[in-house]
């Protein structure tokens, strides 16, 4: 029977949950969107029933969530919440049901981004397992891992820089390029760490469109089949924080002050270490 990471929704059944639920992960700009586009049909093609959902789409929380960001009021704990409110929504009345008429559920993103933006944002990492700790287990999570500075081109000319995906909220610079390029470096770092942690399946998005596509086939294709899979691309381990003469240690990336109620774990602080 399919696993939650911790106690599921209250009146939930997860017996007889025959479909797949596949993550396809990262950070904005790095072409989640676009891969999906290109796996939608191609499972269709197959014959495969195939459902696709992502953040903010809930009929309950979706449109709350993006006319609150149009304000940059929400502090980060009330992000969270209503995060995990779109989240728990969309996992019970799209998700599961999908997964019980033996859909191929595909998600653009899942909680490990929710995850990682809150963590930067002060909020406790054990309050967050805990308030995410209903989401089903999925059986693979594609991590599409780039590069800050293959991914700045990108965002340059296509929509540009976006005001949360800059980490303007925690004020890291006055500078929107400056800002964005501290917040993402800061976490895909996260990323990397949540990838060893939850066994992403990394793939390298700095190649071309084709090539992403070509090896999540290949690893979609394996857990259709139920083929034992392999990684596809080995994580390193987060470096520790380079020193300058004199011994401090430099973290580039500010975060904001612990908002989280009821943590389980103290609050990590980065910051300048003589």
């Amino acid at each position: 029977m399919r696993e939650a990471y911790g106690v599921v929704l209250p009146g939930m059944n997860l017996a007889d949950l025959t479909g797949k639920l596949i993550v396809i992960e990262g950070t904005d700009g790095v072409g989640r969107s676009t891969q999906i586009d290109l796996l939608v049909p191609w499972l269709e093609q197959q014959g495969r029933a195939v459902v696709d959902t992502g953040l903010s789409r809930s009929a309950l929380a979706g449109k709350g969530i993006k006319q609150a960001k149009e304000g940059h009021t929400l502090g980060p704990l009330t992000l969270s919440l209503f995060y995990a409110t779109d989240f728990a929504d969309r996992l019970e009345t799209e998700i599961v049901p999908a997964l019980r008429a033996g859909f191929v559920v595909l998600t653009d993103r899942y909680i490990y981004s929710l995850m990682a933006r809150a963590m930067l944002r002060g909020i406790d990492t054990g309050w967050l397992r805990n308030a995410y700790s209903f989401a089903l287990k999925p059986d693979v999570v594609f991590y599409l891992r780039i590069g800050v500075d293959d991914l700045i081109p990108r965002v340059v000319f296509s929509r540009g820089f976006d005001y949360w995906e800059s980490g303007m909220d925690l004020h890291p610079s006055e500078d929107m390029y400056e800002s964005f390029r501290k917040y993402q470096t800061a976490l895909l770092a996260r990323f990397d760490e949540l990838a060893q942690e939850y066994r992403f399946e990394v793939i390298d998005a700095s190649a071309g469109v084709e090539t992403v596509f070509r090896q999540l086939r290949q690893g979609i294709a394996g857990v259709l089949s139920g083929e034992p899979r392999e990684p596809l691309f080995a994580v390193e381990s987060p470096k520790a924080p380079a020193e300058e003469p004199g011994g401090r240690k430099v973290v580039e990336m500010p975060v904001a002050s612990k908002g989280a109620v009821g943590a389980t774990e103290p609050k990590k602080e980065e910051k300048v270490v003589s």
